[in-house]
């Protein structure tokens, strides 16, 4: 089972000069996406629990995805390796990002 299976999203910051963006759950340490070059998310509301947290590569994204998100069409055509990683709403926040890595934060920083 993954760690963000049924994870509720309380913020999500933006730290455009650093291009990261930092996820914050309940009951999970604070996680940061670096080198994020584009995202697309929608739907924040008082309760935010994901399916899970899917993370692709261009080559193993799935069909439906890009259908959903039309953005993703100039990263599949760019000739660049960048992760996709796919916010899946069970309630409220959804949405994509397109960024190169996916770690833990320490505590001490936020």
């Amino acid at each position: 089972m993954s760690r963000f299976q049924n994870a509720r999203l309380t913020a999500i910051r933006h730290i455009e000069s650093e291009n990261k963006l930092i996820l914050s759950f309940a009951n999970l340490p604070d996680y940061e996406m670096n080198s994020v070059v584009d995202f697309s998310l929608s739907g924040f509301f008082p309760h935010n629990i994901l399916f899970d947290l899917y993370e692709y590569s261009l080559a193993t994204l799935p069909a439906r995805l890009a259908a959903e998100f039309p953005v993703l069409s100039y990263y599949l055509h760019s000739g660049e390796d960048w992760q996709i990683f796919y916010l899946s709403p069970q309630v409220g926040l959804g949405g994509i990002v397109v960024c190169a890595t996916l770690g833990e934060l320490p505590e001490t920083e936020i």
